[in-house]
C-alpha cells in the first residue's frame, strides 16, 4: 500500500470520526435538554401538587366553616322554638364522584340520650324549623343572588304555641345577617314581629291588598 493511499484512508477515518463526535455532541445536547425539561416538569408537577393540596386544605377549611355557621344558624332557629330538645348535624360524603352533604336531626331523650335521625325521620313542625335556615344559608352562600327571602307559610306545621317563637327568630335573624324576608301566612301572632303587613282578601273575583302596617 502506497503512502499516499494510507493518507487518503486516515483521513477519511478522521472526517467519519468528527462527523460521528459531531452526532454525539449533537445527541448530548439534545439529551440534555430533555433533561432539563424533565427537571422542569417535574418542578411544575411538585408545583402542581402543592398547589392542589393548598386548594384542597382551603376548601376542606371552607366545608368546615360553612358546615360549622349552618349548624350554628339552624341549631340557633330549633333552640329557639323547642330549647334544646332539637338540634342538627351535616355529614360531607362522596355520591357518584361529587361531594355530598346529609342533614341529620339530633333529638336529645329524657334519659338523655341522643338520637340521630334524617330529615325524613323528623315532625313536620321540626322540618319547617330547619328548612328555612337552610334556604338562609344558600341564599347568603350564593353572591349572585340579592339578599331577599321569599318564602310562603313558613312554620305552618309548627303548633300555635312554637309560632310566636319563629317568628322571634325570623325577625332577629333577618336584622342579624341583613336580610329581607317577604312571605305569606295565617298566623296572626306572627303581626307584631313584623316591619310592614299587607292583607290580601278576595272580593268577587278579585284579590285586593291593602297595607295594614
Amino acid at each position: 500500500m502506497d503512502i499516499e493511499l494510507l493518507h487518503r484512508q486516515m483521513r477519511e477515518i478522521e472526517d467519519r470520526f468528527l462527523i460521528i463526535e459531531n452526532e454525539r455532541g449533537r445527541r448530548l445536547e439534545r439529551l440534555h435538554g430533555l433533561e432539563r425539561k424533565a427537571e422542569g416538569f417535574a418542578s411544575d408537577m411538585e408545583t402542581c401538587s402543592k398547589a392542589i393540596e393548598f386548594v384542597e386544605k382551603v376548601a376542606s377549611e371552607e366545608r368546615s366553616n360553612i358546615k360549622r355557621r349552618a349548624e350554628e344558624l339552624i341549631s340557633g332557629c330549633l333552640h329557639k322554638v323547642f330549647d334544646d330538645t332539637y338540634g342538627i348535624e351535616f355529614e360531607y360524603c362522596m355520591k357518584r364522584a361529587r361531594t355530598s352533604v346529609e342533614v341529620y336531626c339530633l333529638i336529645r331523650c329524657e334519659d338523655g340520650l341522643v338520637v340521630r335521625r334524617g330529615i325524613d325521620g323528623i315532625g313536620g313542625g321540626v322540618a319547617d324549623a330547619i328548612s328555612l335556615p337552610l334556604k338562609l344559608i344558600v341564599l347568603l352562600n350564593d353572591n349572585a343572588l340579592d339578599r331577599v327571602l321569599v318564602i310562603d307559610e313558613p312554620g305552618k306545621h309548627l303548633s300555635s304555641e312554637h309560632v310566636p317563637l319563629f317568628a322571634e327568630f325570623l325577625r332577629d335573624v333577618a336584622k342579624k345577617l341583613d336580610v329581607q324576608i317577604i312571605m305569606s301566612s295565617h298566623h296572626t301572632c306572627m303581626d307584631k314581629y313584623a316591619d310592614s303587613i299587607n292583607e290580601v282578601r278576595l272580593e268577587g273575583s278579585r284579590s285586593i291588598v291593602e297595607r295594614v302596617k
